[in-house]
């Protein structure tokens, strides 16, 4: 395979002819560095990854540019878009883009991430929405993608009838290939699109399914006189500070000191073959000055365990590969109505929330555990919160307070400080009740739920020295009931220091140092006794990342060290990636190589890894071995572009990788992937 995987790269490169730059990617940096943190779910991270892919290829003109456009983009304090708005009311046209460099508190980093989703255009728009001429300007694309492992997993090993019969989950169902189908359509005033679905083990077409898994699709009608914004299908929620309602991404704690728990508070489309995290009905804001409204309402079934009264537990994975998933599939039904009113002039913003949600009758009622005895039971729920926030050019405030149905309540505030060009300063304060209950929540936490945790965060942000950056966190939490895995009320500590140097545009030298202490059930030898430990975690990391003329390059070195129940373990990982784009080229090359050496899934180093359009890739390695990877993007045509990739993973210290379904014999796993492209 790898002969054959080097004759078609050479056959791609050698039909090059100079045509197109395909810009800036530095902006995928980002979701690598959260990422890193461990600190971002990896829905999160596909969200986020999806979302910047998108807006990376449908930038903004900074001449029309508002804080709504700029709010989508993560990486943005309250008080950058602040100065940037300020900016470009005071000076606007613009000549030139990089007059971005003297926007107030924009730092280069920050620009240099910005700079794929913005441009200087012109202001001129077309005269009204007609549909008549709505596909003249819109812009249109269809994307095909599929993955393929080539070792076969144990999944796929062909049994007998009488064994198939006899262990019926223990044998995937479909084809072993991932498969997507995606189309969009955008214009100013109105979007749609589609997407469909089927994981790898999912039948596509079988005696057991005839087409995809899953579908999605949104119709988006915005700027229609009082009506700002209209969603028909599929999209995501968010308001305030996600202590209601989030199903759009949510940052953690991350190297990104002043950009915790930023959250785009809207109605989004969702339109991705992602299976989890978004509603399916209607959705609208109303607008009236500075008054707007959100109205909106979703019915949709969901995969649960569940029986013909009672809702045990709800799978999110997606994944329909068994009988017994197959038993799961759409058994749940859940209901969702509210709104959210908001109040906002340009500095200061007050909003209310109120969500409805009921599960089809049955009764939510996991099966009860120590840990879970607080958590959401009932046949409905209902929770209300007021989020709120003022600022300026050098202080944003914002929070959220909010209650359930059993007057249960919690609220998270951050105060972000701009003292001087140089300085920012963050501080955030959490209080979850241990039986508040939001069945729609996701905010800023240690855990992965909004409940059971009080916790202070302080961080800062400096530049001590021209070219040089300098950041810190500290964070205390504290839960006061139990957790899974934790038989007692816990706490601990994170924090993080980072130091950045950047001579010039062509290379940087990072530097990174994370800590965390935490507590969690450890069983002696004999068995006979649990006992409440603490944990710690450490991690270095060195990075150096350089351009030499059309080369981009990145030298890594991770380590990480884990000490708890009396033991320790270590790893380490190097690696090296390059990135290759001729200029007014229409192909660029990706590639890397990482070594690790980790003792176990304790010590285990995750890291970022290029993929093709749309799709984040963050694996984690322990054990080991060699990672290599290899991406070509081609643009065959003004209108045709392909990604392709190959990666494989050759372990030296075992002979089987995975367990279960997912079972490999052998040392090697080799994973391929290929996208299409097609705009007009």
């Amino acid at each position: 395979m790898k002969p054959l995987f080097i004759i078609i790269l050479s056959f791609i490169i050698s039909e090059l002819n100079a045509q197109i730059n395909f810009g800036n990617t530095e902006w995928m940096q980002y979701p690598e560095e959260l990422a890193a943190s461990e600190e971002t779910g990896t829905s999160d991270l596909e969200q986020i990854f999806d979302e910047l892919s998108y807006l990376s290829e449908h930038p903004f003109n900074l001449h029309t540019v508002t804080k709504k456009d700029l709010e989508r983009l993560p990486f943005l304090t309250d008080i950058q878009i602040e100065n940037l708005l300020y900016y470009l009311y005071k000076y606007s046209p613009l000549v030139d883009i990089y007059e971005l460099k003297n926007v107030e508190a924009m730092d280069l980093q920050t620009i240099t991430y910005l700079l794929p989703f913005v441009y200087v255009g012109d202001t001129v728009q077309p005269s009204g929405f007609r549909w008549k001429n709505i596909f003249r300007y819109g812009k249109q694309e269809a994307m095909i993608r599929s993955d393929y492992t080539f070792q076969k997993k144990a999944g796929y090993q062909k049994t007998s009838p009488e064994e198939t019969a006899a262990n019926p989950n223990k044998h995937y169902l479909g084809e072993p290939y991932y498969l997507s189908l995606r189309y969009g359509f955008n214009d100013k005033d109105i979007q749609w699109g589609f997407a469909a679905e089927k994981d790898a083990g999912e039948a596509f077409w079988n005696k057991h399914h005839k087409g995809f898994d899953h579908y999605a699709f949104n119709v988006n009608l915005k700027n229609r006189g009082i009506l700002e914004n209209l969603h028909i299908g599929d999209y995501r929620l968010s308001f305030g500070q996600g202590l209601v309602m989030n199903t759009n991404f949510s940052t953690g704690k991350t190297s990104f000191i002043t950009n915790i728990n930023q959250t785009n508070e809207s109605i989004k489309r969702h339109a991705s073959p992602s299976e989890t995290g978004f509603f399916r009905g209607l959705a609208g804001a109303l607008k009236f000055n500075n008054l707007q409204i959100n109205l909106f309402y979703s019915h949709r079934k969901q995969d649960a365990n569940a029986d013909s009264a009672t809702v045990y537990s709800f799978k999110t994975d997606g994944y329909n590969r068994i009988p017994g998933d197959i038993d799961r599939r759409k058994t749940a039904t859940v209901d969702m109505g509210g709104s959210h009113i908001r109040w906002r002039n340009e500095s200061f913003h007050l909003g209310l929330t109120f969500v409805y949600c009921s599960f089809g009758g049955k009764r939510l009622n996991p099966d009860p555990k120590p840990y879970n005895l607080f958590y959401l039971r009932g046949k409905s729920h209902f929770n209300t919160g007021m989020n709120y926030g003022f600022g300026g050019k050098r202080f944003s405030f914002k929070g959220e307070t909010a209650w359930d149905a059993a007057g249960k309540w919690a609220t998270v505030n951050n105060l972000l400080i701009n003292p001087a060009s140089s300085v920012n300063l963050i501080f955030s304060y959490r209080n979850y009740a241990r039986d508040y209950n939001a069945f729609y929540a996701k905010a800023f936490s240690e855990s992965s739920g909004v409940r059971n945790e009080t916790g202070f965060y302080a961080g800062i942000k400096f530049h001590p020295f021209p070219r040089w950056e300098l950041s810190a966190y500290a964070d205390y939490f504290r839960f006061p009931w139990l957790r899974y895995g934790v038989h007692s009320p816990s706490s601990g500590v994170d924090g993080l220091v980072q130091a950045v140097y950047k001579p010039d545009g062509n290379w940087q030298m990072q530097l990174r140092y994370k800590y965390k202490e935490k507590e969690k059930n450890a069983v002696l030898e004999n068995g006979n006794k649990t006992f409440i430990l603490p944990y710690q975690q450490q991690r270095w990391q060195f990075r150096l990342d350089y351009r030499l003329k059309n080369w981009e390059l990145k030298t890594q070195a991770d380590y990480n060290r884990y000490t708890g129940n009396r033991q320790s373990q270590s790893g380490w990982l190097l690696t090296q990636t390059a990135g290759f784009s001729p200029d007014k080229s229409k192909c660029r090359i990706d590639g890397g190589w990482g070594y690790f050496h980790t003792g176990d899934r304790n010590s285990r180093i995750g890291i970022y890894e290029k993929n093709i359009l749309y799709a984040f890739h963050y694996p984690d390695f322990y054990g080991e071995g060699l990672r290599l990877y290899m991406i070509v993007k081609w643009k065959i045509a003004p209108a045709l572009t392909i990604y392709l990739k190959m990666a494989n993973t050759r372990y030296f210290d075992r002979n089987v990788i995975g367990s279960d379904l997912e079972e490999i014999q052998g040392r090697d796993k080799t994973d391929a992937y290929c996208l299409l492209r097609y705009v007009w």
